[in-house]
């Protein structure tokens, strides 16, 4: 999905808690996942699997999660490459 000329990205929703979410390339969604709690990462990770399905996203998502599940999001920046 592109964006035309003079369209906005959407603000964030209850399924994806970024904002313009669907137009984001990997780096802009990688920095937003620090201001994300776990919860809020798996619902980004359930948009992407059912909208996108971008494998290095779908990596991304996932290691977060798992540094979460580790005991280390909220110290581990989100880098994964």
């Amino acid at each position: 999905m592109e964006l035309f000329d003079g369209e906005l990205p959407g603000p964030a929703t209850a399924e994806v808690p970024i904002v313009g979410y669907p137009h984001l390339p990997k780096i802009a969604i990688e920095s937003s996942l620090r201001d994300l709690g776990p919860d809020e990462v798996e619902s980004v990770l359930r948009y992407e699997s059912r909208h996108r399905a971008r494998t290095p996203v779908i990596r991304l998502l996932t290691a977060r999660l798992r540094r979460f599940r580790d005991g280390d999001g909220a110290a581990a920046p989100a880098t994964e490459g």
